[in-house]
């Protein structure tokens, strides 16, 4: 289960609906799997936690599974960090068994940390998540609905966020070699609820969807308030917002593609070399772009600079000196005759590589484990490994 949730009784929903209700909302689900060239693959994999929205998902990815002879896994992840954890995540397992959905319970084993404890059970579930899926070669399907989308967009806009961010969250992306898929972005939440109630499924009724400590909690209540009244913005226009945002940003993305190739090496050892002139000119919101894709992607951090960060990067770049921004180093590379006279205006070549710091990351590894250490590293361990393997990385403290 996830952290903090499910924690109330089953909602058992009754109905006499016709069956073509039932054919009608797996055809639309059909057709969306279509569309996002999701039939192109063979294995499916639904990230379940129990409630109305991954429920659905289960039992809409079953039986797009069966009627077109693929594989699906549901997936539930249990952190112990509630009592009756496990009970719940079994109660969730006989139920999907009963509508013919064949699901698999992973239990997360402490130590828990003493702070930020929502974020680790969120990383631990995502790794556990992305192991199975890479054994089993399946694509990840994650629940988020409409309305998901709209107070992600709702929370970007408050934090001031830019293009890329207002862009919400993307339907489909490829990280480490695994797709990771959102089928239900244009699906409604109450959509949903009929979902599982035309399936008959009684699913997990999650207190913490009206708890006001959490922000989206507050946001969607703010925007609930403000619809009523009529001062808007309604969710549809916030995913017109960020529709407009995404395609605005892909189109930026691949405008740096050819820059980038140009100025970019990699090295086997997870470093990279950079050639600045081939950037020199770019707009401001694409530099930034870029700087970001690749601060991401050496760093293994799953959170971008901010804009004032990449400016400053900008302004230290162009004075040929060495910067660090997101635990990513950038290393002007020596010359051996130096920067003297006219030479000091020409663009350096950089070194960017990990940032090492004060405290370690750890994960242990056992026998057959294929898994992501540090945000960038693949890591694969022989099945017949006698001991497991325990990996420490320098991270920013």
């Amino acid at each position: 289960m996830t952290a903090g949730a499910n924690t109330g009784e089953p909602v058992g929903m009754q109905t006499n609906e016709p069956k073509k209700i039932v054919s009608d909302v797996q055809s639309c689900f059909a057709l969306a799997m279509v569309k996002m060239e999701l039939d192109l693959h063979s294995s499916y994999l639904t990230a379940l936690s129990g409630g109305a929205d991954s429920s659905a998902l289960a039992l809409l990815t079953q039986h797009y599974a069966n009627a077109v002879g693929k594989r699906h896994l549901a997936v539930i992840v249990d952190h112990g960090l509630r009592d009756q954890s496990y009970t719940e995540a079994r109660r969730v397992q006989d139920q999907m068994r009963s509508h013919g959905v064949t699901s698999d319970i992973i239990s997360i084993d402490g130590p828990w940390p003493r702070s930020g404890l929502q974020e680790w059970a969120r990383l631990r579930r995502y790794q556990a998540l992305m192991s199975v899926a890479r054994d089993r070669q399946a694509v990840i399907l994650f629940a988020h609905h409409a309305g998901d989308q709209a107070e992600t967009i709702a929370m970007r806009l408050l934090k001031g966020s830019g293009l890329v961010g207002l862009a919400g969250i993307p339907s489909t992306r490829i990280q480490h070699g695994i797709t990771i898929s959102r089928p239900l972005l244009g699906w409604s939440h109450d959509q949903l609820l009929r979902v599982c109630c035309h399936f008959g499924y009684s699913f997990e009724d999650d207190p913490s969807n009206k708890d006001r400590q959490f922000e989206r909690v507050r946001i969607r209540q703010l925007l609930a308030h403000l619809v009523h009244r009529g001062e808007g913005p309604s969710s549809d226009q916030l995913r017109r917002l960020g529709l407009i945002s995404a395609k605005l940003s892909k189109a930026a993305t691949t405008a740096n593609e050819r820059p980038l190739e140009e100025a970019l090496k990699w090295h086997s050892a997870g470093y990279a070399t950079i050639v600045m002139k081939h950037l020199t000119n770019l707009p401001k919101f694409r530099f930034a772009l870029l700087m970001r894709r690749l601060v991401m992607s050496i760093s293994g951090s799953r959170y971008a600079p901010s804009g004032a960060s990449i400016d400053e990067l900008r302004n230290r770049i162009d004075a040929g000196l060495s910067a660090t921004i997101g635990g990513c180093h950038f290393s002007p590379v020596p010359s051996l005759k130096g920067r003297a006279g006219s030479d000091r205006k020409k663009p350096l070549n950089y070194f960017l590589f990990r940032e090492t710091g004060r405290h370690l990351s750890k994960m242990p590894v056992g026998a057959g484990d294929e898994v992501v250490f540090a945000g960038c590293w693949l890591i694969k361990s022989q099945q017949n490994q006698q001991r497991a393997i325990h990996l420490v990385a320098m991270v920013n403290g």
